[in-house]
């Protein structure tokens, strides 16, 4: 995954980020931290208390979960603040930003400072308007499973600033459980008895089947093999027990090159 971020004026780097995809420790963490959020709240987990606990943890402002149409562009399934959904909107109307960028890159874009010279070239219109909304940071962090680009979890804060090493481990992670989150809603396993953890949740014998033969083909774990039956089905739109029915029968292969997660 490429990570583009922006620290300074002029200064563009661009390097292969590491901790995220692969750290289970912070997955781990991030998961206590949003289940003890939901335990103190008597509620159950969701995608919107996943962006209120990243606010409370990461030190942002706001967070916002977006996710793709059909028709090609994103919209706002959760915020925290009417400034993140604006913010989304805005990258809608010019497009671009640094939620279209990480769409089409495929990895976050990490913005310490939109106020500046360089990033007024960069996104001329976005640039201006997203400060004149009240935002000076803003961070956006693609939700894929392979080559499939469910939305993105997009941070922002008032002031400018980077997130240190340890902050940004913590937000891949909790742009992971997004991920894992909104493929749950989509497929209706969400809940006030939902499970974080990576076990296979449903009792269709079709979808175990099918996530062990995914398991095969894609040379990964049950759980990653769940994730791509998850995406697929997210992304064509349709059913995850139909999917599965058709993976079992072998109407529909997950080939290697394509599905990597």
């Amino acid at each position: 995954m490429r990570t583009t971020t922006v620290d300074r004026p002029g200064r563009r780097s661009d390097a292969i980020d590491m901790v995220g995809r692969h750290d289970d420790a912070g997955l781990a963490r991030v998961r206590a931290w949003v289940t003890e959020r939901a335990d103190s709240r008597a509620t159950s987990v969701s995608a919107l208390l996943l962006c209120e606990t990243a606010v409370s943890r990461l030190g942002v402002s706001g967070a916002a979960l977006t996710v793709d149409t059909s028709q090609g562009w994103s919209e706002t399934l959760h915020s925290t603040d009417l400034l993140g959904e604006q913010l989304a909107e805005i990258q809608v109307t010019v497009g671009e930003g640094p939620c279209v960028d990480a769409g089409r890159v495929g990895g976050p874009v990490l913005v310490a400072d939109l106020d500046t010279a360089a990033i007024g070239r960069r996104w001329p219109l976005f640039a201006p308007l997203a400060v004149h909304a009240g935002a000076r940071a803003l961070f956006a962090l693609p939700l894929r499973v392979g080559s499939i680009h469910a939305g993105t979890l997009v941070l922002h804060r008032a002031e400018a600033g980077s997130l240190d090493a340890t902050t940004l481990t913590d937000a891949l992670a909790f742009a992971r459980l997004a991920l894992r989150l909104l493929l749950d809603e989509r497929a209706g396993l969400g809940g006030a008895d939902h499970d974080l953890g990576d076990s296979l949740s449903l009792h269709d014998l079709r979808v175990h089947q099918a996530t062990g033969m995914i398991s095969a083909q894609l040379e990964v774990g049950m759980a990653d093999a769940f994730a791509a039956l998850r995406g697929r089905a997210f992304a064509d739109q349709r059913p995850l027990g139909e999917l599965a029915a058709d993976v079992v029968a072998r109407r529909v292969r997950f080939d290697l090159t394509e599905e990597t997660i």
